[in-house]
């Protein structure tokens, strides 16, 4: 396969005219296949640029170890799939491609024999070599990442120090040089504890640090982002090949609890996707040994850079849940499957043309492969009339659910069916217009049920990251109003803390709209630049304030949530959304 980047024209070369048709119609991310195993190091390229998804084929219960290995293949460029049994029980399977070795290397942890790597010709090997890394087990591999400038290769994974804490993680890597049979083990900086704070005082999972990506920088030096269990991910780097690293500090991506994932492109961009979310505040019987909901897990997201991770484009929503307010989504997915879901994790592959492919996701009904054209992360505009519903927007909130992490036991594994995440309902729905009574417009309000976690309806949309805008809204007040707040990261739609995590926040009630109009827009121009925004009713200039906090690479979400503060049904109705950048 010659060099790194050798694979792109691979997939090219198998594409039918008709296929590359079908790539020219391809824009904002279009889902392609449900692969058979959640994102995590399952995604690969044959030699002769077959692309395939490694799973297990028809596993009865999540205990399951004697389920077939299968791998979903696609010869025309991700399009299509057809899915095919491993017929060889030691066949190599998912790997990374070495360039430098022309091999294929996998990582494999046998528990108390050791960690090996498995080095084959290609995925079909049936005899792969062994190699012993270390005698200990490294548990889950997040990356195995071969540089670019040398011939090296780096393992990165994870472990327990239980000295330093009983339960949390901490990122460790090995590397080798050459032929790989000299590994060397590099304990990584650890990142700092989570502390409660104002608005979470509850008791975090101390998951840092895991999952752990990394990316070669032009110049040689290394970068690495951690998954944490702060309200950001971490970031070192390395000046020396990985041998060792900076200090760990944040980065400017917001996220708790989930995973990370960088991937260079063959132009020299570099593309970064991870759930730029963060979780309802904790609850008080909170306990520390598992996350309780991962209420932050339902909206995943892409950006990009062309300066080496200076700045950075997009912060566009690659999917959100489908399932985000399902009534049994602590059920779903049924006892086959694992215990966690939603469109956490990732995997990425530069296609031809200028497409991406990414598989995201945890567990069957919320894993999926999509392709989408990189030049959609350069929009810098969106609307929303909900005439196709809601699926551009967050509206769930959470029913008081028995929590705890269960999926059954391999002796019982059909028993206590559930996982640790809260069942759904939608906190806002469509309801006719008033205007037309045609159309559908977003009712927001404040219920009184005593089912659910919070009372708070609400509505959370994105748009393309920008450092200058305008965002606008239709809006008609029946009840309180609204607060209509921006940010730069996704948060709940019933998340009461909104107001002290936001950049603007402000309640819009019927006293401030013009009572001769059934509706009425409300427009917020931004500037992060001038730190300023400026809030105009139908037209008229009302306001000028300070935005709060840090946004570094600008504002990308509109958070909509009744401003009640007792039960108010009648509520307020939003008919149109719409965002225009101004850089």
């Amino acid at each position: 396969m010659g060099n790194t980047y050798d694979y792109i024209e691979k997939i090219k070369a198998r594409m039918t005219k008709e296929d590359v048709r079908f790539y020219s119609d391809i824009w904002a991310p279009v889902e392609v296949a449900v692969p058979d195993a959640d994102a995590w190091n399952n995604l690969c390229v044959m030699p002769d640029g077959e692309i395939r998804i490694y799973g297990h084929y028809k596993k009865k219960n999540v205990f399951d170890r004697d389920a077939r290995r299968c791998y979903l293949a696609s010869v025309d460029g991700g399009l299509s799939w057809k899915r095919h049994l491993v017929e060889g029980r030691f066949t190599l399977g998912a790997s990374t491609y070495v360039p430098y070795l022309n091999k294929y290397v996998a990582v494999k942890d046998c528990g108390y024999e050791g960690s090996f790597l498995l080095v084959g010709d290609t995925p079909d090997d049936e005899n792969p070599m062994r190699m012993l890394i270390t005698a200990d087990s490294i548990g889950e591999v997040g990356t195995v990442f071969p540089m670019r400038s040398r011939d090296r290769v780096i393992v990165v994974a994870h472990e327990k120090r239980p000295s330093l804490h009983p339960t949390a993680f901490f990122a460790v890597l090995y590397y080798a040089d050459g032929d790989l049979r000299d590994w060397k083990r590099v304990p990584m900086p650890a990142v700092p504890f989570y502390k409660p704070a104002t608005g979470h005082t509850g008791v975090r999972w101390q998951q840092n640090s895991r999952e752990n990506t990394i990316e070669e920088l032009e110049n040689g030096r290394l970068m690495m982002i951690t998954r944490t269990a702060l309200d950001y991910h971490y970031v070192c780097y390395s000046d020396d090949s990985g041998e060792t690293w900076s200090e760990q500090v944040p980065s400017v991506f917001h996220s708790t609890g989930t995973m990370p994932r960088l991937k260079r492109l063959s132009d020299g961009r570099i593309v970064f996707l991870w759930c730029n979310t963060r979780p309802l505040p904790e609850l008080d019987d909170a306990d520390g040994v598992w996350e309780d909901v991962f209420t932050n897990r339902d909206a995943n997201h892409i950006a990009i850079t062309e300066d080496e991770g200076l700045t950075w484009r997009g912060y566009r929503e690659l999917a959100l849940n489908p399932h985000r307010n399902a009534a049994d989504f602590r059920s779903l997915g049924g006892p086959e499957e694992g215990r966690d879901k939603s469109v956490h994790q990732f995997e990425a592959l530069e296609l031809p043309y200028g497409k991406l492919m990414v598989f995201y996701g945890q567990n069957y009904p919320c894993r999926r492969a999509v392709i989408l054209d990189l030049k959609w992360l350069y929009e810098t505009s969106r609307k929303e009339d909900f005439l196709h519903g809601l699926g551009s927007v967050s509206v769930q909130g959470y029913v008081k659910s028995v929590l705890g992490c269960f999926r059954g036991t391999p002796d019982a594994p059909l028993d206590c069916v559930g996982h640790c995440a809260y069942n759904r309902v939608s906190s806002a729905l469509l309801v006719p217009d008033p205007e037309d009574n045609v159309s559908e417009a977003l009712h927001i309000c404040r219920t009184d049920d005593p089912r659910l976690v919070s009372n708070l309806g609400g509505a959370v949309w994105n748009f393309p990251i920008a450092k200058k805008g305008s965002v606008k809204l239709r809006l008609h007040v029946e009840g309180t109003g609204v607060r209509v707040s921006l940010l730069d990261q996704w948060l709940n739609p019933c998340d009461e803390d909104v107001k002290q995590v936001a950049s603007f926040s402000a309640p819009i009630t019927s006293g401030m709209l013009d009572s001769k109009r059934l509706y009425s827009e409300v427009q917020f121009d931004f500037d992060c630049v001038e730190g300023t925004i400026s809030t105009y009713i139908n037209d008229k200039f009302q306001s000028r304030v300070r935005l709060h906090g840090t946004h570094p690479n600008g504002l990308c979400y509109l958070h909509i949530q009744s401003a009640a503060t007792a039960p108010d049904l009648k509520g307020t109705l939003i008919s149109d959304l719409a965002f225009e950048g101004k850089e």
